[in-house]
């Protein structure tokens, strides 16, 4: 029987990656015993209360894609501590014959040992809420009595038993430049540009966050300049959880504000963050939404992959990552007139209807059509051969770890980078797929030729137009522009 094992831990924390080695030690010595085939291991390190969970999710894709007959799990609670979610994933079992065994034993659909499935999945959400409450009301008697209770400091701070303090690093100088900036007539943009620029670490990367972006954005700047720890005052219970099963928070009123002043040493002097708030007030308008212009959102920049943004000074458009973030994000500071793009559309169009009034060059186009169709068909068969080559290699990878070749890291790492590559290839096999479907559809040449005679005779490019006809452009930095349409263009060479 093929097995799929679920670990997991409410934190991710050193101290708790024992707990996940020892489950999945438990997992294998059961399988042994039993003669089952492990086909994956899946683990996460969040609340069991929430749904967004990377390797809960792939179980249930992998499960739904019939790769496993049992899932193991140690407990119920360890795939749900949420009355909902642990309903939903019995019936995704029982959908896809797949069986739910716990090693404590409270569920084992193979023994057929379900009836307390609804107390125990009560139990198990029971247990999160009053747990909630209890570390909210924990957390809120901390706070009244001037402890800082947040998971993360302040950037520029470090938490010292409740307590913040000024970091010794170039955190707190970097929070000092931002408010002098500022109050010199610096714009947060521009801030942005020039710490990215000077390759400083965000407040996400100080702080170690799982992903953390080394993007400087003008939101974090303005939360900084709005930040009151850094004026020595400790203000918390700011926002809190909508439910245990949901990672929302609501933003509290500030009547709501639990709020200390002259708790710990500022960084900025109140006199700087007062005129910097009188700024921020100053500066804040209300202006009229910006124009949507005829590329928007259809226009890329083929180096970064970030949309081109529309400036009125060139009448054309530019990079928005290379606007955003300056050189060090992107090069390409090229501008595209507006009105070279709708004469480079037009004109293809144009070119594109008189082909379809032609009989010679509809018949080669129905002969293009099938030599596309060929060129899908390899693509195809090469990707369904690089999907299965990966889930062999997978396999053989898990074998190499249980048979102590390799390390739980590096086998880690390979699963990681293979879903990643799984993932790509599938999304590729879509778009192929479809874009097959359309060639060997015998009306669609014909059907292509009433589409774009519904836009002639042809004055000029209009929103309608272009969003029925193509999907996306993009520029290259030497001003190469390529033009994605929404359909399959037979004349155009890959």
């Amino acid at each position: 029987m093929r097995c799929a094992i679920y670990a997991r831990v409410s934190k991710e924390l050193d101290s708790q990656k024992t707990s996940i080695d020892n489950q999945i030690d438990l997992f294998r010595n059961y399988a042994n015993e039993n003669n089952w085939e492990i086909v994956k291991i899946y683990t996460d390190k969040t609340s069991g209360t929430k749904v967004n969970r990377p390797g809960l999710k792939s179980l249930i894709a992998d499960g739904k894609a019939k790769l496993f007959d049992v899932i193991l799990a140690k407990e119920l609670s360890r795939l749900a501590r949420n009355g909902r979610l642990s309903y939903e994933l019995r019936d995704i079992c029982q959908l896809n014959n797949i069986h739910i065994v716990c090693l404590d034993n409270s569920i084992n659909t193979l023994t057929g040992d379900v009836q307390n499935f609804g107390l125990f999945a009560w139990l198990y959400e029971n247990e999160s809420l009053n747990n909630s409450r209890r570390n909210k009301a924990s957390k809120r008697t901390k706070a009244i009595r001037g402890e800082f209770t947040g998971s993360n400091p302040t950037y520029g701070y470090y938490n010292d038993g409740g307590k913040l303090k000024i970091r010794q690093d170039q955190s707190p100088d970097i929070v000092r430049r931002i408010f002098n900036c500022y109050l010199e007539g610096t714009g947060m943009d521009t801030i942005a540009k020039a710490l990215i620029a000077e390759g400083v670490p965000t407040p996400s990367q100080v702080a170690k966050k799982a992903n953390a972006s080394t993007l400087w954005h003008a939101s974090t700047i303005k939360n900084i300049l709005k930040n009151r720890h850094y004026c020595g005052d400790l203000v918390q219970h700011k926002t809190e959880s909508i439910s245990v099963t949901t990672t929302k928070r609501r933003t509290l009123d500030e009547e709501s504000l639990i709020v200390h002043r002259d708790m710990h040493e500022p960084i900025i002097s109140r006199e700087t963050f007062e005129a910097v708030q009188r700024m921020l007030q100053s500066r804040t308008r209300i202006g009229k939404a910006p124009k949507k212009h005829l590329f928007t959102n259809v226009l890329y920049c083929k180096e970064c992959g970030r949309g081109m943004w529309y400036k009125v000074n060139q009448k054309g458009y530019r990079c928005g990552g290379n606007l955003k973030y300056g050189d060090f994000y992107c090069l390409n500071k090229k501008a595209v007139k507006e009105l070279k793009l709708k004469k480079i559309v037009l004109a293809y169009l144009k070119e594109l209807f008189q082909a379809f009034q032609d009989d010679s060059m509809m018949k080669s186009l129905m002969k293009k059509l099938e030599q596309k169709q060929q060129e899908f068909q390899k693509e195809m068969s090469n990707v369904d051969n690089q999907i299965q080559d990966l889930r062999l290699k997978r396999l053989e990878y898990l074998n190499l770890y249980t048979e102590q070749v390799i390390t739980k890291q590096e086998l880690i790492e390979y699963r990681e980078l293979t879903d990643k590559k799984l993932k790509e290839l599938d999304i590729i096999k879509a778009q192929i797929h479809q874009n097959l479907e359309e060639c060997t559809n015998e009306n669609y040449a014909i059907e292509l030729g009433h589409k774009l005679k519904n836009f002639f005779p042809l004055t000029d490019l209009n929103s309608k137009l272009l969003h029925s006809l193509v999907e996306k452009i993009t520029v290259s930095i030497d001003g190469n522009i390529d033009i994605h349409y929404t359909f399959i263009n037979p004349f155009q060479d890959k």
